[in-house]
């Protein structure tokens, strides 16, 4: 069987194993068609890499622009908040102050009322001292005349 598969080469006469040739042959076929599947295959995985990166990239600025969005939103419900808060607690100090206004009204009123009746008071004790006085002299004048 060995004979079957060399040959000689006509010019040198030199024997050839065909079997090797072609086997080196068909290595170097299936050496270049792998390598071109392996650089095609490498081409396909560095754009499908490429693409998810690119939509990674997008992700990534669409999440951090809803991040900003949820802030500002966020700032605008507590400013809000806070001012709603203010003018709950405005109002509240608001209506106690009127309250203590009122009470201190009718403090007021009531003590303007008790000096007016001490006025009232006063002038009639007054009146009836200048009364008392007149009779007592009127007294005395007519007991000076008998």
């Amino acid at each position: 069987m060995e004979n079957q598969t060399k040959i000689k080469c006509p010019n040198c006469g030199t024997a050839i194993d065909v079997e090797d040739i072609l086997s080196h042959q068909l290595e170097e076929g299936l050496k270049k068609k792998y390598n071109a599947q392996v650089a095609e295959e490498k081409k396909k995985y560095e754009k499908e890499f490429e693409v998810l990166n690119k939509a990674k990239e997008e992700f990534e600025l669409k999440k951090k622009q809803e991040n900003e969005l949820f802030q500002e939103r966020l700032e605008v419900k507590l400013k809000e908040g806070k001012r709603e808060y203010e003018e709950k607690t405005k109002k509240k100090l608001i209506e106690e102050q009127s309250e203590q206004f009122a009470v201190l009204q009718k403090e007021l009123n009531e003590k303007s009322e008790q000096l007016k009746e001490l006025n009232k008071s006063k002038a009639e004790i007054e009146k009836l001292k200048r009364a008392n006085t007149e009779i007592k002299e009127a007294v005395e004048a007519e007991s000076q005349k008998n």
